[in-house]
């Protein structure tokens, strides 16, 4: 297959051959600390009038090595702080939750994708946390048989297979979703955290044990609300402040507790920075800064947004539908005992804003009822 870059130009010949992390290396001379590569479920969306589909690739190169004495350091001060047990300290589960934070970052690196059939380097490099992100526009023609996200008439649903973005280790592919959203169709933006998975926010012990240390909790009901949408119609797209190092075991939740696929939006932590003092204080930057570029690149969609009453969910969305009026539809907010949105703050919230979307509070998942199609 022909190997292009991101602007569809020939490659190989300009980069030096440490630039590139190509696909396919030989099995026979890899080891457990070559680089690792993973695909984060990512969208696509239709621009130049349809003839391009615009491929927002992201993920992260890292590799396992041995730890270092400050990441020794870290890891016990995060059990000392979690106050586990050793048994705990040393099972799987915590190794699976704290993997994505001991593992080296790859930086300065490009990698080589494959997207429907053709292979294309990414033009950016990783940065200094081993992310990566890079924009690929393919042509429309070449992503025809794929499944696309439209309004429910429209959308192409007939093809059964999402796009995928994959990378070759020479084990095994390395894959990850593309949804591919039309211009116009509904996108459920919804949040995870105490939202679709009980977490405490509210309580920095709590939150930390369950990120770290617990099996982790679906809400009740909810996953039968987002199928139901799903099969209505509906895409989604997981925002969320949690950190992308726990990513793997955030994606395995899902497909577990049967909530429907969607693109992920994340957090990068650095954790040293995080375990004691600036947690919460940081989860609570940029949540609207991705939904917002969610929003402005899909100008045609209606969106629907989930979150709760914990942090600062009901304040940032109405923000957005203040902003975006004719878009943001309709506003869910998951009532939280510790913090809860009751009719004093809810009234600021409209007077602030000044928006006309509505907001509706609930307490079961069973009161959110079906999408309202547009």
């Amino acid at each position: 297959m022909p190997i292009r870059d991101s602007n569809d130009a020939v490659d190989g010949s300009t980069q030096k051959p440490m630039d590139v992390l190509r696909m396919s290396p030989d099995p026979a001379i890899r080891t457990e600390f070559d680089p690792e590569v993973r695909l984060y479920p990512t969208i696509g969306y239709s621009i130049a009038e349809g003839s391009l589909w615009r491929v927002q690739i992201q993920g992260r190169i890292s590799r396992n090595g041995p730890t270092t004495f400050g990441k020794r350091l870290m890891l016990r001060g995060l059990i000392r702080a979690l106050n586990v047990s050793t048994e705990v300290a040393e099972g799987d589960l915590f190794r699976n939750r704290v993997r994505g934070f001991i593992d080296a970052p790859v930086s300065g690196t490009r990698i080589q994708v494959e997207l429907a059939g053709q292979h294309y380097v990414l033009r950016r490099k990783s940065k200094a946390s081993g992310l990566f992100n890079c924009r690929l526009d393919i042509p429309a023609k070449q992503l025809q048989h794929f499944r696309t996200y439209g309004p429910p008439r429209e959308a192409n649903t007939s093809a059964n297979q999402d796009c995928l973005q994959k990378w070759d280790i020479g084990f095994g592919q390395i894959s990850s979703a593309v949804f591919l959203a039309e211009r116009r169709g509904i996108s459920v933006v919804t949040d995870i955290d105490d939202t679709i998975k009980l977490t405490e926010v509210n309580s920095r012990r709590r939150m930390l044990h369950r990120t770290f240390a617990e099996p982790f909790e679906a809400i009740d009901g909810m996953a039968t609300a987002y199928q139901r949408w799903a099969d209505q119609g509906a895409l989604f797209h997981y925002v969320s402040s949690s950190p992308w190092q726990i990513f793997d075991s955030i994606n395995q939740f899902l497909v577990d507790e049967k909530f429907p696929a969607g693109s992920m939006h994340l957090k990068w932590f650095r954790l040293r920075d995080e375990i004691f003092k600036r947690w919460q204080i940081s989860r609570r930057k940029s949540k609207g800064g991705v939904i917002r570029n969610l929003i402005k690149r899909l100008p045609g969609r209606t969106f629907l947004l989930v979150g709760d009453s914990g942090e600062r969910d009901p304040e940032i969305y109405a923000k957005l539908a203040s902003k975006f009026p004719s878009q943001v539809s309709r506003i869910c907010i998951r009532q939280i005992d510790a913090n809860p949105l009751d009719g004093e703050r809810l009234n600021k919230i409209y007077r602030r804003y000044g928006m006309t979307v509505p907001i509706q509070v609930f307490a079961n998942a069973v009161q959110l009822g079906d999408l309202v199609l547009p």
